[in-house]
């Protein structure tokens, strides 16, 4: 069985036991986060679930495995014949979880 939830501006297919990387979210390791924003629940026997736009009563758990900060990447600025070059670069923060259940409602 798997779902698909809104977290933010993305959307993730997951199931029971994967991994996610996300946007950060407030929390140390070992809290529980609740998304219920679920767009769509299928796999168990008969027809998926579809919200219109979210199904109701649906939900999905997770727990915080670690707080980290991604790959530095480089902004760089340039103006031809201006003399102006700026360069920056930036880390974005994350959060990795662990999806513990996918909630159905009855």
């Amino acid at each position: 069985m798997y779902a698909i939830f809104e977290d933010g501006s993305h959307q993730f297919r997951v199931q029971e036991g994967d991994r996610v990387t996300l946007d950060r979210r407030d929390g140390v390791p070992g809290d529980l986060v609740e998304f219920d924003k679920i767009f769509l629940i299928a796999g168990r026997d008969g027809d998926p679930l579809l919200g219109a736009p979210t199904v109701p009563g649906a939900k999905v758990t997770a727990r915080i495995e670690r707080q980290f900060r991604g790959k530095k990447i480089i902004i760089q600025k340039f103006r031809r014949r201006k003399n102006v070059r700026r360069r920056r670069g930036h880390r974005q923060y994350h959060t990795a979880v662990k999806i513990e259940s996918v909630v159905v409602p009855v």
